[in-house]
């Protein structure tokens, strides 16, 4: 759980994704985005991360994974719902399966007429989950504002999503064959580091800056 958001303040929400060792690594991508956020905008906006390294990986069957990912996207969703924090100030950013959570929690927030987050990022969604996200969870019409950021092979996983309302960029990692042999390199993560640079680097055309969040906090 977390503190309850400033309703004052916009919200951004980090979603990692599958983690198979809990217990040996735990995943820290939304303390170090929180952090960066911090340095560049102070106190501007809310930095909420749904914590499931210990719940991310449920099965060796693929597909009982995914759908798992699916029923934590509803569980997120809800809870922000009782946290009080307006969709229309949310930005949920999701990396790998955690695209998957990103994706369903945004259509249970703009489902029945509801009001729809602000934007819904995906880093790095592979490519064996673009049907789950975006045709079943239908990600392009989920959120005024849909990313899809993707890295080609052979270390990074996805593809551009050839879907409406999607807006793809292409982040090539810079060792792409030597993330196979060490994932800790892969273009796959290079992603993620890539996005948490843009917060700090105003002159990027791309990333965190096209924040439609920046609006409320004039940058």
């Amino acid at each position: 759980m977390f503190d309850p958001p400033d309703p004052d303040r916009p919200t951004v929400v980090f979603i990692h994704g599958i983690n198979p060792v809990p217990r040996a690594v735990h995943f820290t991508m939304s303390e170090r985005l929180a952090a960066a956020l911090a340095r560049r905008f102070g106190a501007a906006f809310n930095l909420l991360g749904w914590d499931w390294n210990a719940a991310s990986f449920v099965s060796v069957r693929p597909w009982v994974n995914d759908e798992n990912a699916v029923e934590q996207g509803h569980a997120l969703a809800a809870a922000l719902r009782g946290a009080g924090g307006a969709p229309s100030r949310t930005h949920l950013i999701g990396h790998s399966s955690g695209c998957i959570v990103a994706a369903s929690a945004a259509r249970d927030l703009a489902a029945g007429g509801g009001e729809p987050p602000a934007q819904l990022t995906l880093l790095e969604p592979a490519t064996l989950y673009h049907a789950l996200v975006f045709d079943h969870l239908a990600a392009g019409s989920s959120a005024r504002k849909v990313e899809n950021y993707w890295s080609p092979g052979p270390s990074g996983y996805g593809r551009e999503a050839p879907f409406d309302g999607i807006w793809n960029v292409r982040v090539a990692g810079p060792m792409p064959h030597f993330g196979v042999i060490w994932p800790l390199r892969s273009s796959h993560l290079f992603v993620v580091e890539w996005y948490l640079a843009t917060v700090e680097d105003r002159t990027c055309p791309s990333g965190f800056n096209t924040s439609l969040l920046l609006q409320e906090v004039g940058q």
